[in-house]
């Protein structure tokens, strides 16, 4: 049997698929089971996912033709957008499926504010195995470094990573109080490394900047497989509502994430049960699916006025 998984992106949507994967390889032991994605994404499937082979020709007709001539049994699409119907029709599977996205009833939920949630992504994903009439019985997304790296140096103190970004900024909680967290929670046994993207540095030197050796900014430092090794040596995981939390959650870190503009309505929950998630879910919360540029509201209460006292009560808590 042949499988084709299709999801293009984004980091966190990607990992939260491994658990479908896994169920897959689970159900059917001697299947082939392939993934097609954006290049970016390709190491990091390729090191940490039961897959057999990652392709990354999603926008190319001669590359989807090559895959057609795979003849997929099933071809499962977990993205839902133009791109992907797009490629799920030129491989022409003998049986294709893609996930129920709910798009409808999270626009409602942002528009409405209603009391209706989606209690994970993954259960959505896992809406292809009930076409399959697969059980579903381990949903939460696991990976594993299985070699240990020595990025973060040093061994003997706690080590704190934090990743003060996210895509939008309605999802970042300010840097002030990444700065606050970091003044109350210093000691001589506790290191604090500041990561992200090349994008994010203009973040992370602001946070440097108040602090000497303890403090070490590392943003934009590894590539993707590093950075998940590099959060899997850490001890602590502190983050927005983000890809690395996300990648936090699959290795099972003690972890803090902060949900603003989006909540945990839509579906967005890091699946760890080593995380604390701190939201005030204010009346006007989600206001948005993915994040935007600025407060709809121009007050941007949802992170500003999450209190530094509950964050290191949380951290005090998790170490």
């Amino acid at each position: 049997m042949k499988i084709l998984i299709i999801r293009f992106s984004s980091l966190g949507d990607i990992i939260l698929t491994e658990s479908v994967i896994r169920t897959l390889k689970k159900a059917f032991p001697h299947a082939e089971i392939d993934y097609l994605t954006k290049p970016p994404f390709k190491p990091l499937i390729e090191k940490f996912f039961p897959i057999n082979n990652v392709y990354t020709e999603y926008n190319n007709l001669a590359g989807l033709l090559d895959l057609k001539k795979s003849r997929y049994d099933i071809v499962l699409d977990l993205h839902d957008k133009l791109n992907s119907t797009l490629a799920k029709l030129v491989i022409n599977g003998k049986k294709s499926i893609t996930y129920k996205k709910k798009r409808l009833l999270r626009e409602r939920i942002v528009a409405h504010k209603t009391t209706t949630k989606i209690d994970s992504t993954v259960d959505l994903y896992g809406s292809v195995l009930d076409k399959l009439k697969i059980p579903f019985l381990n949903k939460n997304p696991q990976i594993e470094v299985t070699k240990k790296s020595s990025l973060l140096p040093n061994k003997n103190s706690v080590n704190v990573v934090l990743f003060p970004g996210a895509t939008h900024n309605t999802k970042r909680l300010p840097t002030s109080k990444f700065i606050d967290f970091i003044k109350r929670s210093s000691n001589s046994n506790t290191n604090f490394y500041l990561m992200g993207s090349n994008a994010e540095k203009e973040l992370t030197r602001e946070i440097k900047s108040h602090f000497s050796d303890n403090v070490l900014d590392v943003a934009g430092k590894f590539n993707l497989v590093e950075l998940i090794e590099a959060i899997d040596e850490g001890d602590v995981l502190i983050t927005n509502d983000s890809g690395p939390m996300h990648i936090g959650a699959a290795l099972g870190k003690p972890q803090i994430a902060f949900f603003g503009s989006t909540n945990l309505s839509l579906g967005f929950r890091p699946l760890n049960n080593n995380a604390k998630v701190i939201s005030l879910n204010l009346a006007c919360s989600p206001c948005t699916l993915h994040g935007e540029k600025v407060c709809p509201k121009g007050h941007f209460k949802c992170l500003e006025d999450i209190n530094v006292d509950d964050i290191v009560q949380t951290y005090n808590n998790l170490i």
